[in-house]
C-alpha cells in the first residue's frame, strides 16, 4: 500500500467535494447597477497643444 498515493486520491477527493458543496450552498446574489454620474465637459477649459514644425523633405 502506497500511503503518498493514497493521501493524493483523499485530497483529489476532498477537494471535488468541496467544490461541489460551494456550489450546491451558494446563495444568487442581486446585482446592482450604480447610475453613473460622468461629469460634464467644458470644451472651452480644454488646453490644445500645437506643434508646428517644416516638413522633413525625402530625396
Amino acid at each position: 500500500m502506497n500511503i503518498r498515493k493514497n493521501f493524493e486520491v483523499l485530497f483529489l477527493a476532498v477537494a471535488a467535494l468541496g467544490l461541489v458543496a460551494s456550489f450546491a450552498t451558494a446563495n444568487e446574489r442581486p446585482i446592482e447597477i450604480a447610475a453613473s454620474t460622468v461629469p460634464a465637459i467644458d470644451m472651452a477649459s480644454i488646453q490644445t497643444v500645437i506643434v508646428s514644425a517644416p516638413r522633413l523633405a525625402v530625396r
